[in-house]
């Protein structure tokens, strides 16, 4: 993903992730017991928000091909 968090913080969130407009991304503790793929998918969700902001289109794009097993990628 090439991408660089300015910080990241593990703490008690009301959220289980949250990315911030300067990069800075928190995972709440809770995220440790979510199941692996949900993990996976809250990682990369916060991460691929340091590239794209919003949750549109391109965003729900990259998503789904980070997310997509390796045997499936081109």
């Amino acid at each position: 993903m090439e991408v660089r968090p300015r910080s990241i913080t593990v703490r008690d969130e009301h959220e289980v992730g949250s990315c911030s407009g300067d990069g800075r991304i928190t995972f709440d503790r809770s995220l440790v017991l979510l199941p692996e793929d949900v993990r996976a998918k809250v990682i990369t969700h916060e991460l691929l928000h340091l590239r794209v902001h919003s949750h549109g289109p391109l965003f729900r794009s990259l998503l789904r091909a980070y997310l997509a097993p390796t045997w499936c990628r081109p």
